[in-house]
């Protein structure tokens, strides 16, 4: 009987600071809103921007010979961005040093879903011998 009394003055204790708790605590709701910066950029074969280029094929090449290749940035970011790019992938690989692929928009900006046009340079060099087909892979990267 004792251990009922007992139980029963500690749940009787528990509710009431709980309801003193309630009673005297308070909350306060600060509203926030923010933007998540995304950065991105597509390719595409037209200014419109409605066909993607997912290849290019610079063809039957000779020593020494140098091909152009246009296409379009389109930013798929909400901020500006600047452009680089890399090869990689190169089969075989020695053909890094008897290839040279180059574009003209290193280091240019694109504005928050903005458009550039950009060109791209395949030079093979005057003394290639033995080389049947080559292929890489161009990897362009936005960041800002």
């Amino acid at each position: 009987m004792v251990a009922v009394v007992v139980l029963s003055a500690v749940i009787g204790a528990l509710a009431g600071s709980l309801v003193t708790y309630g009673l005297l605590s308070g909350a306060v709701r600060v509203p926030s809103r923010a933007q998540v910066k995304s950065v991105g950029v597509d390719v595409f074969n037209d200014a419109d921007c409605t066909v993607q280029l997912t290849m290019i094929d610079w063809g039957f090449l000779e020593p020494g010979q140098t091909k152009n290749c246009s296409a379009y940035l389109k930013s798929t970011s909400n901020v500006a961005i600047t452009v680089s790019m890399i090869t990689e992938d190169w089969n075989p690989l020695n053909a890094t040093s008897l290839i040279g692929c180059i574009w003209d928009a290193e280091g240019r900006q694109i504005s928050a879903d903005g458009v550039l046009a950009v060109n791209f340079t395949l030079t093979v060099n005057q003394s290639t011998t033995g080389l049947k087909s080559f292929s890489f892979t161009i990897v362009i990267t936005g960041s800002g």
